[in-house]
């Protein structure tokens, strides 16, 4: 399973409850109750010290700017996803230290917060910091899972392969445990999480920089009929297109921390899942942003 934090105390989660109670009726009316509803976060490469900046960003800032925005929904989301590069560059004891500090809120409101992992995320730390005891993993040495609701399905992978190094990759033994999963799920409509983009047919000379093992992940993710998307981060891109050859959706999340192309969105994603679509709606930390607000639409029958 991937690292999950989950709520907090009753106190804390009636507390919540009753901030809830006090909320505007028109924000509570604005989210649909029979809607499931998914908050996604990306690449939010904390630092020890929250006031770490880089590229123009602070980054311990925007992901508390973040978690606000998510505590204001009129509804509690089912959970959050913080896909990969949860850590700044090498994944130091005091990044994931810092990075549960500042979920901690999000958590005291009473939602579970599922973490993978990314290249700038250590295995052992991650743990060390996350839970409290070792418990038995499906894959060794990887933190994978099925998340399932009523409406759908989540399995999250781990592409971390080597810390602090651009490519990633499932590996055989990860693959043969999705294979399985997949086979095996409730049979709803599924969406499949890892950190790394999927990279086909480079061109000569270029380095792979995303998932090493693409080809093999889109062999699995063909056989079963219920995927009907892949999500991943690690480009620091909001983009959405269709794979030609599976007709699989492909998802490239925002980042919270920085972007490489200052014209780019960073933010959060909000994903509302009713039994016929999955709607994707990005929230830039620019509201003024033109794509705040942009939506996407998966179907999912």
């Amino acid at each position: 399973m991937p690292i999950t934090l989950p709520a907090l105390s009753r106190r804390h989660w009636l507390q919540s409850s009753l901030a809830a109670a006090l909320c505007p009726s028109w924000l509570q009316a604005a989210e649909n109750p029979a809607v499931e509803n998914w908050v996604l976060f990306s690449d939010t490469h904390i630092a020890a010290d929250p006031g770490t900046i880089a590229r123009e960003a602070c980054m311990g800032e925007n992901l508390t700017r973040c978690a606000n925005q998510v505590l204001k929904l009129g509804s509690k989301p089912y959970g959050v996803i913080v896909n990969g590069d949860c850590a700044y560059l090498d994944g130091g004891a005091g990044d994931y230290a810092t990075f549960v500090d500042l979920i901690t809120p999000l958590r005291e409101s009473g939602i579970q917060v599922h973490c993978t992992l990314g290249n700038h995320d250590d295995y052992k730390n991650f743990t060390a910091a996350l839970t409290s005891v070792q418990d038995l993993r499906p894959v060794a040495g990887k933190h994978v899972s099925l998340l399932s609701s009523a409406t759908m399905n989540w399995v999250l992978l781990d592409s971390l392969h080597e810390v602090n190094k651009t490519p990633g990759q499932i590996g055989e033994a990860q693959l043969g445990w999705l294979d399985r999963t997949l086979a095996s799920a409730p049979n709803k409509p599924t969406v499949v999480m890892t950190h790394h983009n999927p990279q086909f047919e480079l061109k000569e000379g270029q380095k792979v920089t995303g998932l090493t093992d693409a080809e093999a992940l889109f062999t699995v993710l063909a056989k079963h009929k219920k995927v009907k998307a892949l999500f991943y981060g690690h480009t620091h891109n909001w983009e959405h297109r269709v794979h030609e050859a599976t007709g699989l959706h492909l998802i490239n999340l925002p980042p919270v921390a920085y972007v490489f192309n200052k014209a780019r969105p960073n933010g959060w994603v909000i994903a509302r899942a009713t039994p016929e679509q999955l709607e994707l709606e990005l929230r830039a930390l620019n509201p003024a942003h033109d794509q705040h607000g942009e939506k996407v639409i998966i179907p999912l029958v």
